[in-house]
């Protein structure tokens, strides 16, 4: 090869993998504005026993296309008045760049604190949680995604059928052959109505803010959500 092709086939391999590496920072959605809407039914079993179904859709993009929807059902179990255990299973189907799906699924088990003050509870939560590609939630060699979590929230008592609330929370998670990292944490505020008998609804915003990145991601969120109790 000639030295001046060979110099020119040099800058245009440069030149592509710059081309790639900027198209890939490109793609990274650095601030966004999601919407979490759902419903959700809440059984009383005996005294201590607690069985929930849900449904929740989510919207990405500046809440312009649907970023996923999933069930997810749970059983908590309350020890005392301070301490509660609680276990979930969600299956997700998560929208790909595409426009097609792919099915998720996703536990998780929890362990409930609460301690009511003068005029507000102060609520703690540390979940552990472990995400799959479609149903391999108990294979040992495939690709997950583990988190530990914990979330600490104040709720205002005081107010009759209003309970404002303020809660922050961090994410710690685990790759596949990988240490865990803190990824992110959450910030959320909101109040919880209940009108009547007939259900309590949520509205509340918030945000993600990556931890560990150089150029970190913020995520906020929208959230309203019906919860039906009997």
């Amino acid at each position: 090869m000639r030295p001046e092709s060979r110099i020119l086939y040099q800058l245009c391999a440069l030149l592509l993998v710059a081309s790639l590496q900027l198209s890939a920072q490109e793609t990274k959605v650095v601030r966004d504005l999601m919407l979490w809407t759902g419903a959700a039914v809440e059984k009383s079993l005996g005294k201590d026993w607690t069985l929930s179904l849900g449904e929740e859709i989510r919207f990405k993009h500046n809440i312009s296309e649907i970023n996923n929807y999933f069930t997810e059902a749970g059983l908590r179990y309350r020890i005392n008045k301070q301490f509660a255990l609680e276990g979930g299973y969600r299956f997700t189907r998560d929208r790909k760049s595409d426009g097609s799906y792919e099915t998720r699924t996703r536990y998780n088990l929890d362990l409930r604190f609460k301690q009511p003050l003068d005029f507000m509870t102060i609520d703690y939560r540390l979940r552990y949680q472990k995400e799959v590609d479609g149903f391999g939630l108990l294979g040992q060699g495939s690709d997950y995604e583990k988190y530990v979590r914990h979330r600490v929230r104040l709720r205002y008592d005081d107010l009759k059928r209003i309970e404002p609330f303020i809660s922050g929370e961090v994410f710690q998670r685990f790759l596949f052959a990988q240490s865990g990292t803190f990824h992110f944490f959450r910030i959320v505020t909101g109040v919880k109505v209940e009108p009547g008998n007939w259900g309590s609804f949520v509205i509340a915003y918030g945000f993600n803010r990556e931890i560990t990145s150089l150029q970190p991601a913020v995520i906020y969120q929208l959230q309203m959500n019906y919860t039906y109790e009997f």
